[in-house]
C-alpha cells in the first residue's frame, strides 16, 4: 500500500518543472523527481537513500546549519544555494524549504523545491558589469555625454510623415517654430561631469529634466534639424560640426555626435556625445593665417623681383601719354588749331592711361592681402593674363614661350589672384634656373589639357633648364627647401598649399628639364591628376604678343 501511495507521487511530482527533494529531518533523501534527474545529472535510484548534503556538496556546513535552524523555527525557509552537480560544476539554486509535520507536531520530512538560476545570474551580473562600465565611461571621458528622452520629438516626426509631407526637411527649415518646439521636447534624462564642465552648469539639476534648446543658437538649427532625419532614416550614428551655448551664452565649437541602438531606440532614447573642438578651431585659424602671411610675403618677393618688368610696363603707358600730350598741345597751338588730330592723340592718351591702370590693378591685387574670392574662371585666360604682366621680364631675359591652350576647356571653381601667384612663381622659377645655368635657347612652354571625363583641367609648365636635382626632387614641395643659393624655400611650398585647398594636385618631374604638373577641378572636390605628362616633344605655338614692345 505504502509503495503505490510513493509510485503515485513519484509520477504525479515528475509532471512539475522545478525540481523536488523529499528528505528525512536526516537529510536521507526520498523523493527524487525528473527534474532534479535533469538539473543535477544524478539519477533517481543513485539519489534515493543518500544524504543530500552528501550528494550536493556546495555550501560550508555552518551556512546550511543556520538555513535549517530558521526552517525548524519558522516551518519554511527560501534563498539561493551553492551546489555541484554530478560534473562538478558550480551551480546556483533558488530553494524553498518547508517542514511536513507529524499529527503531533513533530517535524518528519522537509520537501525541497528547486530552480537553477546559474545562467540567470550570470546574465545578471553581466549587466551590472556593463553598466558599472558605461556609467565609469559615462563620467570618466573627456566627452560630454548626454542621455535625451527622443519620444515627444519623435511623435512630431511621424505626426509630419502621416500627414503626407514628403521633404520634411525642407517643411522644417521653413517652420522654424516648429523645430523649436521639438526642441523644447528633447528632455534631458542624464549627463556626466564633463558636461557640467563644457557648458558651466553648476550641478546636474540646472541640466537634467529641461529641455535644449537653450543650447542652439539660431543659425545653427539646421544642423539639428539634419539629426532628426538621420533619426527618421534609422541611422546608425549622426556626426557634425558645429557651435552650441554654454549656460553663459558662449559659443562652443563642438564636434556634435547621436547614437542609437535598438535597445534605445525601441526606448526613444538617444545618446548625445559633444566634443569640444574649440582649441583645434583656434589652431586652424591660426594656421590658416600664417599660411595667409606666407602666402602674402611670397607675392611681395615676387613683386620685387619683378620691379624692372613693373616698372617698364607702368613707364610704357606714361611715356607714350606725354608724348601724345605734348603732340596734342602742338597740335592746337598751331594759328589754325587742328581739332581732329588733337582729338585722335587724346583718345590714345586715354588708351594709354587705362593700361597704365589696369598694370597698376594687377600689382595691386598681388600686393594686397586681399584675394577675388573664388570664382568660375577659365584657366586660359588666367594664364594669358600672367604671362601678359610676365611678358616684359620673359623677354628681358630672352625666354621665349609658348601657350599652348586647349580650347573648349571647362571653367573651374578658383581664386584667380592664387593661380596667377601658382603661375609666377612657377614661371619665374623656370626663367631664373635657365638663366644661372647659363642656358641657350631659353624655353618656357605651357599647355593646358582636360582631365579625362571632364572632371577639371590640368596644367603643364616646362622649361629646358637644368631640372631639379635627384636629392631634392621628392622633397621639393616642402618649406624651406630650395634650389635657389639665396630663396627662402617657400614659394613652392605656398603652391602647393594653393593648389590643394582648390582640390588639385602639384607635381615636378624631369624630362629635359623641369616639369611642373598641376590639376584642378571642375568644382571644389576632389579630383584625379589626369592623363597629362611631360612628353619628349610638345606642339608649340608662338605666344600671342611675345614680341618686344
Amino acid at each position: 500500500m505504502i509503495e503505490a501511495v510513493w509510485a503515485e507521487a513519484t509520477e504525479i511530482l515528475d509532471l512539475v518543472h522545478d525540481s523536488i527533494i523529499v528528505r528525512r529531518m536526516d537529510g536521507t533523501i526520498l523523493q527524487w523527481n525528473a527534474a532534479a534527474e535533469a538539473q543535477y545529472g544524478i539519477a533517481r535510484g543513485d539519489a534515493v537513500g543518500r544524504r543530500l548534503s552528501e550528494l550536493l556538496p556546495g555550501e560550508p556546513p555552518e551556512l546550511l546549519e543556520q538555513a535549517e535552524a530558521e526552517l525548524l523555527e519558522g516551518g519554511a525557509w527560501e534563498g539561493e544555494l551553492i551546489r555541484r552537480n554530478k560534473a562538478g560544476d558550480e551551480m546556483i539554486i533558488d530553494v524553498r524549504w518547508s517542514i511536513r509535520r507529524e499529527e503531533d507536531g513533530t517535524p518528519r520530512q522537509i520537501v525541497e523545491t528547486g530552480r537553477d538560476v546559474t545562467e540567470e545570474r550570470a546574465n545578471e551580473e553581466a549587466v551590472r558589469l556593463s553598466d558599472y562600465r558605461f556609467r565609469n565611461l559615462f563620467e570618466a571621458m573627456a566627452v560630454s555625454f548626454w542621455e535625451i528622452d527622443f519620444n515627444g520629438v519623435g511623435a512630431m516626426l511621424v505626426a509630419l510623415r502621416d500627414q503626407g509631407i514628403e521633404d520634411i526637411r525642407g517643411y522644417l527649415l521653413d517652420n522654424i517654430p516648429i523645430v523649436r518646439e521639438m526642441l523644447r521636447q528633447t528632455l534631458t534624462l542624464d549627463v556626466n561631469a564633463k558636461t557640467l564642465e563644457m557648458f558651466a552648469a553648476g550641478s546636474k539639476e540646472d541640466i537634467v529634466g529641461l529641455h535644449t534648446e537653450r543650447y542652439w543658437p539660431p543659425e545653427n538649427l539646421p544642423v539639428f534639424v539634419d539629426s532628426l532625419i538621420a533619426t527618421l532614416e534609422k541611422q546608425p550614428t549622426f556626426i557634425r560640426e558645429t557651435v552650441l551655448l554654454d549656460h553663459n551664452d558662449n559659443r562652443l565649437n563642438v564636434m556634435f555626435t547621436v547614437a542609437w541602438s535598438p535597445d534605445t531606440r525601441k526606448r526613444g532614447v538617444v545618446t548625445l556625445g559633444v566634443i569640444d573642438i574649440t582649441d583645434r578651431v583656434s589652431a586652424e585659424r591660426k594656421l590658416q593665417q600664417i599660411q595667409a602671411d606666407y602666402t602674402h610675403a611670397a607675392r611681395v618677393a615676387t613683386l620685387g623681383e619683378l620691379t624692372a618688368s613693373i616698372a617698364h610696363e607702368v613707364n610704357q603707358p606714361l611715356a607714350a601719354i606725354v608724348t601724345n600730350g605734348e603732340a596734342s598741345l602742338r597740335w592746337l597751338g598751331r594759328s589754325e588749331p587742328d581739332v581732329g588730330e588733337a582729338r585722335e592723340l587724346a583718345t590714345r592718351m586715354v588708351a594709354d592711361a587705362r593700361r597704365a591702370a589696369d598694370v597698376i590693378s594687377r600689382i595691386r591685387n598681388m600686393a594686397t592681402r586681399q584675394t577675388t574670392g573664388h570664382e568660375l574662371v577659365s584657366v586660359n585666360d588666367v594664364i594669358t593674363d600672367t604671362l601678359d604682366f610676365l611678358r616684359r621680364d620673359l623677354q628681358s631675359h630672352d625666354v621665349r614661350v609658348t601657350f599652348n591652350g586647349t580650347a573648349d576647356l571647362p571653367q573651374v571653381d578658383a581664386d584667380r589672384t592664387q593661380l596667377q601667384q601658382v603661375l609666377i612663381n612657377l614661371a619665374v622659377n623656370a626663367q631664373q634656373a635657365m638663366v644661372q645655368r647659363g642656358v641657350e635657347n631659353r624655353r618656357l612652354d605651357i599647355r593646358t589639357a582636360p582631365i579625362p571625363g571632364g572632371h577639371g583641367v590640368v596644367v603643364e609648365i616646362r622649361d629646358n633648364g637644368p631640372g631639379i636635382p635627384p636629392d631634392l626632387a621628392s622633397r621639393l614641395f616642402e618649406s624651406f627647401v630650395t634650389t635657389k643659393p639665396n630663396g627662402l624655400g617657400i614659394g613652392l611650398s605656398i603652391c602647393r598649399s594653393i593648389i590643394e585647398a582648390h582640390g588639385g594636385h602639384i607635381e615636378v618631374t624631369n624630362n629635359g628639364g623641369a616639369c611642373f604638373t598641376f590639376s584642378l577641378p571642375v568644382q571644389v572636390q576632389e579630383a584625379d591628376g589626369g592623363d597629362l605628362r611631360c612628353e619628349k616633344e610638345a606642339p608649340a605655338t608662338d605666344m600671342a604678343g611675345a614680341s618686344s614692345d
